[in-house]
């Protein structure tokens, strides 16, 4: 019974890594389409990296379930910093949705959550100044936001 456990973990493993597998290579020279609004999802295993896309127009209630979603199928996900690219969204994402967003973190897992690394892409001002505040709040966590994607990743890349 032992083996059968280890092959379907072994299947779910290979079935997530084939559908995160591909590189979000998104630029404002080559938008993803906007429609239908969605959360898409890389894995960097190399670097340890979760690329996470935000496209269209989410609220707040689909991007929190769509992104908890995500969660439930990667294995470790505690081994992955993340890189938030938010250049391709156009719904609201506030403090009420960042604060939410951490709250699943915590209780994903269980009060014990890893000390990981967030980076967020966004040329809004005004999410560069909230990430800027979430960060005074909560120096538990270590996020930053950039302009680009490869500041980003070249800030994740550092502590490795």
């Amino acid at each position: 019974m032992e083996n059968l456990g280890q092959s379907t973990h072994f299947a779910h493993n290979m079935e997530v890594e084939e559908e995160f597998s591909t590189p979000l290579h998104y630029s404002f020279d080559n938008p993803p389409i906007q429609k239908p609004p969605r959360v898409e999802c890389y894995l960097d295993q190399e670097n340890n990296i979760r690329h996470m896309i935000y496209i269209g127009i989410i609220h707040h209630d689909q991007l929190v379930r769509e992104v908890v979603e995500i969660w439930h199928k990667i294995g470790h996900l505690d081994r992955y910093d993340n890189l938030i690219d938010l250049r391709f969204h156009k719904g609201d994402v506030g403090w009420h949705t960042v604060r939410e967003i951490g709250r699943q973190w915590d209780l994903y897992f269980k009060g014990d959550a890893p000390r990981i690394r967030t980076a967020f892409i966004s040329r809004h001002i005004t999410f560069n100044l909230l990430i800027k505040a979430m960060q005074a709040l909560a120096p538990e966590h270590t996020f930053q936001s950039f302009k680009t994607k490869q500041a980003g990743l070249n800030w994740l890349k550092e502590s490795k």
